[in-house]
């Protein structure tokens, strides 16, 4: 048995632990009588590249993601959920949360829960979005040049889970419709540059003490129905904090998104940007006096039906850092790093719960060589 064979069968027999343990959590709550909903999704993916030195540097092969949703509504206006899933990353909790809502327009959460940046991370699991892959910019462990001494993953990886509070709520200005939310977090961990993997591993705690913070804000109008232009959203994100042990080390990250329905096309379009400081103690393999870099990256996206059962989707998505490498770096990482990738691909929904993927990228990297993949996957979500 391989490594990834075997890395990818305790993924299997994690995902079926956590649904058990889910369905007897599930039938302790309706026998105390209180209103549960279950809901879950699971996702295998086959990628292959044209390139097979890039190949040893991707997690190409075949992954599985998953996800096991429990809901409780312990009165009126609190509810319990938590949600397991299982990826890349391994098995973990990705939310565990009591939410107060007492009016639309003030809602509080507590707990472990997806902070909410960009609009792709209302869409992360396989069953939200149209592509294989998420973009680069949102990257959370399936990209090539994605490890630590190269790219380290995309702006901010998504979905990004972390452990606090967020206030939020809607309210309707006319056709338009508010949704904002402000947050309380622990922010991120690492040590010199962000350590993604640090952050998805227990305990779920602040290593530096100091919260990190921010927001997002997305106005959405309501289109009369039957008309050529539907619903339309912009958004805008920010979250800040440090992320060293010592609390010196900061970072900054804001983006802004827009969605609009035309006719039967969706349009989609993210940017994202982010600042990390950088440990002055380090050695760097250029001498600068700017001890950050800068990251930053956006995503086009188009998607339309073609029939009643098949749904196309095109994307052209970039990522982008600049500033010093990080000792040990890859030696052909320069100071201004770029990837820029083409996607095509097609969703068949036989059932409403069922649906199979098919996806070509073309991957342009401008410090490592160009190449080609294919992604395969079958999901369904219930």
């Amino acid at each position: 048995m391989t490594e990834r064979t075997r890395r990818t069968a305790v993924l299997a027999r994690r995902l079926a632990a956590a649904s058990a343990v889910a369905v007897l959590l599930l039938a302790r709550a309706a026998s105390a009588g209180q209103a549960v909903s279950f809901s879950g999704s699971a996702f295998a993916d086959r990628w292959w590249l044209s390139d097979q030195t890039t190949s040893k540097r991707s997690p190409s092969g075949t992954t599985i993601d998953g996800a096991i949703k429990i809901g409780v509504d312990i009165s009126e206006n609190v509810t319990f959920s938590s949600k397991a899933c299982v990826s890349c990353h391994g098995l973990e909790f990705e939310s565990i949360q009591l939410e107060y809502m007492p009016k639309s327009w003030f809602n509080v959460a507590a707990g472990r829960f997806p902070v909410p940046f960009g609009e792709f991370s209302n869409r992360v699991d396989q069953s939200g979005h149209k592509t294989t892959s998420a973009p680069l910019i949102y990257d959370m462990g399936r990209m090539a040049y994605g490890e630590k001494t190269a790219m380290n993953l995309g702006v901010v990886p998504l979905p990004y889970v972390d452990t606090g509070v967020l206030v939020y709520g809607n309210r309707f200005l006319g056709p338009v419709q508010a949704w904002y939310g402000a947050y309380l977090v622990g922010g991120f961990r690492g040590g010199n540059d962000v350590d993604w993997t640090s952050m998805r591993s227990i305990y779920y705690t602040n290593s530096n003490k100091v919260p990190g913070g921010g927001g997002r804000l997305v106005l959405t109008y309501a289109a009369p129905a039957g008309g050529l232009i539907g619903d339309t959203s912009i958004g805008g994100s920010v979250t800040t904090g440090r992320y060293d042990q010592a609390g010196t080390l900061g970072y900054l990250a804001w983006g802004a998104d827009a969605t609009m329905q035309l006719w039967k096309l969706t349009l989609r379009g993210e940017y994202a940007w982010r600042r990390t400081d950088l440990s002055p103690q380090a050695s760097y393999p250029y001498d600068s006096s700017d001890l950050w870099y800068k990251k930053d990256g956006y995503y086009v996206e188009l998607e339309h039906p073609l029939g009643s059962y098949l749904g196309m989707v095109y994307r052209v998505d970039g990522l982008q850092r600049v500033g010093l490498p990080l000792p040990g770096a890859d030696p052909e990482l320069t100071t201004r790093s770029r990837i820029t990738r083409y996607t095509a691909g097609v969703v068949i929904t036989p059932e409403t719960s069922f649906f199979v993927k098919l996806g070509y990228e073309y991957w342009r990297p401008s410090d490592f060589p160009s190449f080609n993949s294919i992604h395969f996957g079958v999901g369904g979500a219930f």
